[in-house]
C-alpha cells in the first residue's frame, strides 16, 4: 500500500528544516540586522548627503558673491537711513535744496 504523501512520518522533514532556518537566522540575527542597518544608511543616507554636499560644494562661490552684494546694498541702504534721521543732515538737505533756485 502506498504511502499518504501527507503523513505524519513525511510531514516533519518539512517543519524541521524550516525551524532549522528559523534558528539560524535568530543565531546570526546579531550580525545581519546591522549589516542591514548600516545598508540602509549608505544607501538612503549617506550617499546622496555626500552627492548632495558636491552639489552646494560648487555653488558656494555663486552663494557668497550674491552673499558680499547683497551686504554691501544692506550698509549703504542702513547709512541711509541713518542719514535720514539725523537732524543735522536733514536741516543741511533743505539748505543745499533751497540754494539751488
Amino acid at each position: 500500500m502506498a504511502q499518504d504523501p501527507l503523513t505524519p512520518s513525511t510531514n516533519r522533514a518539512a517543519p524541521e528544516a524550516v525551524r532549522g532556518v528559523w534558528r539560524s537566522a535568530l543565531h546570526w540575527a546579531p550580525v545581519w540586522i546591522p549589516a542591514l542597518l548600516l545598508a540602509q544608511i549608505l544607501l538612503l543616507g549617506l550617499w546622496p548627503a555626500l552627492a548632495r554636499r558636491n552639489v552646494l560644494d560648487a555653488l558656494a562661490p555663486q552663494v557668497n558673491e550674491r552673499f558680499q552684494a547683497t551686504q554691501a546694498e544692506y550698509d549703504s541702504l542702513q547709512m541711509q537711513e541713518q542719514a535720514w534721521r539725523d537732524p543735522m543732515f536733514l536741516a543741511r538737505y533743505r539748505r543745499s535744496l533751497n540754494q539751488g533756485r
